[in-house]
């Protein structure tokens, strides 16, 4: 009864406040008065509900499933304000009447363990939601254990966040949480083979993730402002320094590369090749082994998407030109009965590699290439544009960040950007860049845009039968506002 006194109290004084802000400030403008008006209704409200809950426990209990409801209801309330605060200790509250009620491992936790991580996403409780992701990985094993997709679904949750965090992380932070996601890349590659075998269609797309990631893996390596250096350490104290050595066209390794200097390790490596080179070349012999199942059972559009991708990780990994196997690839194409302008369309054209995802279909690859585009240019002009690239990190300039479905993965970032003009050569490597235009305002020096375009890695473009140099190519580079 004392309490429900307090209450009350506290709606009288908030009305008498109101009041008076509305005597004081007549020429008020009618929005801000029915935001007055809206938050002397939300505070009645919230009264009102902490009533009913106290009822509630007084009668039931202080966790009974009835509760849910009204601290649903509060909730609303509170988003409405953007209280994250007190919506975050409702939430907890919740967790705690559902946990009683269901048990620690039920499925239905989930959706509510998802609104928390909204929750903490709001107030930049980063370790909070790689908690609750790990929480929910627990959850959908416990409840089917044998279901191989929802395991894996759960992983690439928790490596999209780890991604995300990488972005907003100082270097020492960024490399620890990279090596995580390759700690969770080579579980994904023993599940992925203990349940479909290596050499099975299902296998295909994440056997392709894991090769993606050793690009990642080169690119952390060979990153700037010292997450390359703390990227070769952490490498080296996990994985020792036999994949750093270099390995010559004969396919002798030699340990000369390797200096040791204060219990440090500095890789010597062959003139423009990168730092882990092997990786790449391990990363082909995967794609190379995923290429094989598919021309073994797919069908012919399916062997050709199949061809590219190893093409590109061909071309990267530096086992020849590639353009042998674009141009079959683009022929098998147009013999599998795709349209033949959407094929050149797609071949004409420079693309940034190594693809993120595993299209065996050339409609799906299409589509994504055409989302990157629209929203920058029409893909009906003439003029050859890329659409938007955006650099991962400042330390990552000339690596695309990954990119995510996943909600709770999609941070709110302050970009700058710069659109540009180029050339891409017949190696897929980019030329004479040219600032046009930058925003939102003006970047002052633009070398640092120029060389970030030049590192980064492009399939060439096939025409007339030919990889041929294009200029004039454009694109939208993409940057975050550190």
């Amino acid at each position: 009864m004392q309490k429900n006194k307090k209450i009350a109290l506290i709606i009288s004084r908030l009305k008498i406040f109101v009041l008076l802000c509305l005597g004081a400030f007549p020429v008020l403008a009618s929005e801000d008065k029915l935001l007055v008006s809206r938050a002397l209704a939300n505070a009645e409200q919230l009264a009102a509900y902490q009533l009913q809950i106290e009822d509630l426990e007084f009668e039931f209990g202080p966790y009974h499933p009835s509760l849910i409801e009204p601290l649903e209801s509060m909730i609303v309330l509170l988003n409405d304000d953007e209280d994250y605060e007190g919506i975050a200790r409702l939430q907890d509250r919740q967790l705690q009447v559902m946990r009683t009620e269901l048990g620690l491992e039920h499925p239905d936790l989930i959706p509510l363990l998802q609104s928390i991580m909204t929750t903490q996403l709001a107030l930049g409780n980063w370790e909070k939601i790689s908690d609750q992701l790990d929480h929910i990985r627990h959850l959908r094993t416990t409840v089917d254990s044998e279901n191989t997709e929802i395991l894996l679904s759960a992983i690439v949750d928790q490596i999209d966040w780890l991604f995300s965090l990488i972005t907003i992380e100082d270097r020492r932070e960024q490399a620890r949480n990279f090596f995580e996601i390759r700690d969770l890349y080579e579980e994904i590659e023993d599940i992925v083979e203990d349940a479909y075998g290596e050499d099975s269609l299902e296998a295909a797309p994440w056997l392709y993730k894991v090769a993606h990631h050793e690009y990642h893996l080169v690119s952390f390596l060979n990153a700037s402002k010292g997450l390359g250096s703390e990227s070769v350490e952490q490498l080296i104290r996990r994985e020792g320094t036999f994949w750093l050595e270099s390995q010559n066209r004969n396919g002798f390794s030699s340990n000369s590369n390797l200096f040791f200097r204060n219990s440090s390790v500095i890789p010597v490596i062959d003139k423009g090749r990168p730092i882990g080179d092997r990786y790449l070349r391990d990363a082909y012999s995967m794609v190379k082994k995923v290429q094989d199942v598919v021309e073994e059972d797919s069908d012919l559009e399916a062997q050709a998407m199949m061809k590219i991708y190893r093409s590109d990780f061909q071309l990267l990994s530096d086992r020849g030109s590639a353009i042998r196997g674009y141009r079959d690839a683009r022929d098998m194409l147009l013999e599998s009965g795709i349209n033949e302008e959407e094929v050149y369309w797609f071949f004409e054209r420079p693309m940034v590699i190594p693809m993120e995802t595993l299209h065996l279909n050339f409609a799906d690859a299409l589509a994504e290439l055409r989302e990157r585009i629209e929203p920058i240019a029409s893909v009906k002009e003439q003029e050859v544009h890329l659409g938007i690239f955006t650099s991962w990190t400042e330390a990552l300039i000339s690596t695309p960040m990954p990119r995510s479905k996943n909600l709770f993965s999609q941070l709110d970032h302050p970009f700058k950007y710069a659109d540009v003009s180029f050339s891409v050569s017949s190696r897929g490597r980019a030329s004479s860049v040219d600032v046009i235009a930058t925003g939102p305002e003006d970047l002052g020096s633009k070398r640092s845009i120029s060389r970030s375009v030049r590192g980064i890695h492009f399939r060439p473009a096939i025409i007339d039968n030919k990889a041929r140099r294009v200029k004039g190519v454009r694109m939208r580079y993409q940057f975050l506002d550190e």
